[in-house]
């Protein structure tokens, strides 16, 4: 018998903030998903606020089309640096705040007498703030659709957006295991949605996606005397 259980955001959805699973077994969602957009007006380290009683903080103002805005965070310097699409002042960008924990898709397998005999875990780490270029969230949002299609030919996906080469590496790798560990044909296809949807739901959000281990054994079989991951 297996068992699954979609984890996110803490000990309860009550709790987090988030939303429970939906009745079509997608994983739950966070009740808001802020993502602010505008141009940006101005950074750097400042007092919190402004008030130079406050402690050091970093802020990141931006002219949305409700007027200037400016949000506070010790993260969101880290998140400009670590920005792949680098914006400037001036550019149109969007910042994503991410306040959930991550999603986390477990399946239990237990025995006859109801013990549990094994468990597969999938995770999908998400870091607090991403700040990008706006079209780099519409680019991924795209993306994201693509994913979720299971119809849709893989090779002319992968073409469209190189990036989610990792996402489907990450897809036969649950396929995988769902063949070796869930008996069920049915629960097969639902642990199998859940997984597509969480790598969709990061690919929309701009998160980090899997990178297919594919690249790292043909990088070894063309250069043998490059160290494979297990040596460093």
């Amino acid at each position: 018998m297996e068992e699954h259980v979609i984890r996110q955001g803490g000990p309860s959805a009550a709790s987090s903030g988030t939303a429970p699973a939906s009745a079509t077994g997608e994983p739950a969602r966070p009740a808001s998903d802020r993502l602010v957009t505008g141009v940006l007006v101005d950074h750097g380290a400042a007092p919190h606020g402004f008030d130079p009683k406050a402690s050091r903080s970093y802020f990141i103002t931006v002219r949305t089309e409700r007027g200037e805005r400016t949000l506070w965070g010790q993260e969101l310097e880290r998140a400009l640096v670590q920005s792949r699409t680098q914006p400037k002042l001036g550019d149109p960008i969007g910042i994503r705040e991410n306040g959930i924990d991550p999603l986390s898709v477990v399946v239990r397998e237990r025995n006859a007498e109801g013990q549990v005999r094994t468990v597969t875990r999938l995770d999908t780490p998400r870091g607090h703030w991403i700040i990008e270029r706006r079209e780099f969230f519409d680019e991924r949002a795209a993306a994201a659709e693509a994913l979720r299609d299971a119809r849709a030919s893989r090779r002319e996906v992968i073409r469209n957006h190189p990036d989610l080469a990792g996402a489907y590496w990450a897809l036969d790798a649950a396929a995988k295991v769902a063949e070796e560990k869930i008996r069920d044909p049915g629960s097969r296809e639902r642990f199998l949605k859940l997984v597509r949807e969480s790598l969709a739901y990061a690919t929309e959000r701009g998160e980090p996606l899997p990178v297919a281990r594919k690249r790292a054994q043909e990088t070894q079989a063309a250069d043998p005397a490059a160290p494979s991951e297990r040596a460093r």
